[in-house]
C-alpha cells in the first residue's frame, strides 16, 4: 500500500497538474533452484485512486511482469530465456530508455532466449536473441503528443577469451532490424572489439566499440556505438557507471536514432540492519541518424531515483522514495514535449514466503 505525490501528473510544463494517488499493490513471486535448472518470476498490479482527477481511477493502473530461466543443459551449454512485460500511464516507465511522450497507456514487452558455450577453460561463445514490442493506445491525455508504436528485432553473438587471470578480451557482433508506426524500417549491423579488465579486487572495469552500421531508406550511416562500465565493490555496498551508444528506437517518440546513456547507481544495504538505500541517475540523449528522415527526433532526458526501505518486523517493511524527472526536446524534433516531474512516494510492504520442499 502506497501514497505519491506528483506535481505534473499529465507531463505538460504549461498546464501543470497536481494530484495525490493512492495504490495498492499485491505480487506474487516465484524461485525455483535445482542442481539443472532455475526458474524465477514475480508479477504485480497496482489499482490507483486519485484525490483529484477521480476519472483517472483504475484498478489496472500499472501491471509488470517478470520471468526468466536457465537451464544446464551439458557442463559447459546453458540456456537462457528471460521475458519482461510493463504496463504503465507514464510512458517514461515503459521505454526503456525513459522518454515521455505524456501520459498515455502504454505497454512493452521483451523476450529474450540466450546459449553460452564454454568452450575451453578460458574461452566461451555466447550467443542470444532478442524481440522487443511497445505498443501506445489510444489518444495521449490533456494535450501529451503522439505516440509511436515499435518493433525490435535483435540478434548478439560475442567470444570472451581469459588473456591473463585479470584480462578478458571480447570480439562479438550485434544485428538490429527497426520497424516503426508510420516511419521507414531501418537495419543495422555493430561489429565491436572489447576488453575487461579487474584493476582490484573489488574494482573491475569494461569497455567495448565498433561501428554501427545503419540502413535506412537507401541512405547507409555509419555511427559509433560503444559501452563502458565501472563496477566498485564497497565495505557497505557497491557503486556502478556505465555509458553506452547504439541505434534504436527513441521510446515514443520513435525513429531510428542515435541513442546515448549515462548512469550510475549507488547501493548501500550494510548502513544499518533491515535498512536499504538505492541512489541511481540516469541521463539519456536520441537525435536523429539521417537529416533525411521525415520525423526528426532530437530528446533529452535525466531521471534521479532515491529510494529506501526499512524492515520493520520480520514480514513488514516501510519505504519511501523521490523521483524527479526533466525532458527537453529543441527545435528540430518533430514532436515537442518538454517536462519536469516530481514525485514523492511512501508506503508500507507485507509479504510472506511460502516455500516447497
Amino acid at each position: 500500500m502506497s501514497e505519491e505525490y506528483n506535481d505534473n501528473l499529465f507531463f505538460n510544463n504549461q498546464d501543470r497538474q497536481r494530484d495525490f494517488i493512492t495504490g495498492f499493490s499485491p505480487t506474487i513471486t516465484l524461485f525455483v533452484n535445482r542442481p539443472s535448472y532455475q526458474v524465477n518470476g514475480g508479477y504485480s498490479f497496482t489499482a490507483e485512486l486519485y484525490e483529484r482527477e477521480s476519472r483517472l481511477n483504475n484498478a489496472l493502473n500499472r501491471q509488470s511482469f517478470l520471468a526468466s530461466g536457465l537451464y544446464r543443459a551439458t557442463s559447459g551449454v546453458t540456456l537462457t530465456a528471460s521475458d519482461t512485460y510493463a504496463l504503465n500511464r507514464n510512458t517514461n516507465l515503459v521505454a526503456s530508455q525513459g522518454f515521455s511522450t505524456g501520459r498515455q497507456e502504454s505497454w512493452s514487452n521483451t523476450f529474450g532466449p540466450g546459449l553460452t558455450w564454454q568452450m575451453t577453460p578460458r574461452t566461451s561463445l555466447s550467443l542470444g536473441a532478442t524481440y522487443g514490442l511497445l505498443r501506445f493506445k489510444g489518444a495521449a491525455t490533456d494535450g501529451a503528443g503522439t505516440a509511436s508504436d515499435s518493433d525490435t528485432y535483435g540478434l548478439q553473438s560475442s567470444l570472451a577469451h581469459e588473456l591473463t587471470p585479470r584480462l578478458t578480451g571480447t570480439i562479438g557482433y550485434g544485428f538490429t532490424y527497426l520497424t516503426e508506426q508510420g516511419q521507414e524500417n531501418s537495419t543495422t549491423h555493430t561489429p565491436t572489439l572489447g576488453v575487461t579488465y579487474r584493476l582490484t579486487p573489488m574494482l573491475t572495469g569494461s569497455v567495448s566499440g565498433g561501428p554501427a552500421i545503419t540502413e535506412l531508406g537507401g541512405e547507409t550511416v555509419v555511427s559509433p556505438a560503444a559501452t563502458a562500465s565501472l563496477v566498485q565493490g564497497l565495505a557497505f555496498g557497491s557503486a556502478s557507471a556505465r555509458y553506452a551508444r547504439s541505434v534504436s528506437a527513441a521510446g515514443g517518440f520513435g525513429g531510428t536514432t542515435d541513442t546515448q546513456s549515462i548512469s550510475g547507481t549507488l547501493t548501500l544495504p550494510t548502513l544499518r540492519r533491515g535498512l536499504l538505500v538505492v541512489f541511481d541517475t540516469t541521463y539519456n540523449t536520441a537525435e536523429s541518424v539521417s537529416s533525411r528522415q521525415t520525423q526528426q527526433v532530437d530528446v533529452k532526458a535525466l531521471t534521479l531515483n532515491l529510494q529506501v526501505t526499512y524492515q520493520i518486523a520480520a514480514f513488514t517493511s516501510v519505504f519511501g522514495g523521490y523521483t524527479f524527472f526533466q525532458q527537453r526536446t529543441t527545435g528540430s524534433s518533430s514532436v515537442q514535449i518538454d517536462a519536469d516531474q516530481n514525485r514523492v512516494r511512501f508506503g508500507v510492504q507485507f509479504g510472506y514466503p511460502i516455500n516447497f520442499d
